[in-house]
């Protein structure tokens, strides 16, 4: 059984904040910001975030760890299958969320920084967007 505890640093930040999204793989972390996959990945963690909450305990290991950094901070969910742990909880992924969830990340597989420079292009990201001068581009008029 495993048990979670989504955290957050440096200030709780909401899945609506996020400015940018790094998915922890077994071997890499992949960025998302601006473009298209980003506000799809936004969209699909903020719809999803609250549906059927369960308890905290689930039989099967996360697949992601998907961290979220805002101008306030940073924060960390974890993806299961077919569930997401945030700081409010542990709630159900519907079959198809999942699977885009799953598509997003399976697409971008081999494209992310290695597993030994994750934490410092988090750090790196983050204090670019907690600049008073940084303005977020939304990259993607339309979905694909």
């Amino acid at each position: 059984m495993w048990l979670l505890a989504a955290h957050a640093e440096g200030g709780e930040i909401s899945i609506g904040d996020t400015i940018r999204i790094v998915v922890i793989t077994e071997n890499e972390g992949i960025h998302y910001e601006r473009g298209c996959a980003f506000y799809e990945f936004r969209e699909l963690l903020v719809e999803n975030e609250s549906i059927a909450l369960v308890a905290d305990e689930l039989a099967d290991a996360p697949l992601f760890e998907v961290r979220l950094i805002g101008r306030s901070g940073t924060s960390t969910i974890y993806v299961g299958d077919h569930w997401m742990s945030t700081t409010a909880g542990t709630s159900l992924l519907p079959g198809k969320a999942f699977e885009r969830i799953s598509t997003l990340i399976e697409r971008r597989k081999g494209t992310g920084v290695p597993e030994s420079k994750i934490d410092t292009t988090i750090r790196q990201a983050s204090k670019r967007i907690q600049d008073p001068n940084f303005v977020e581009e939304n990259r993607c008029a339309e979905r694909y």
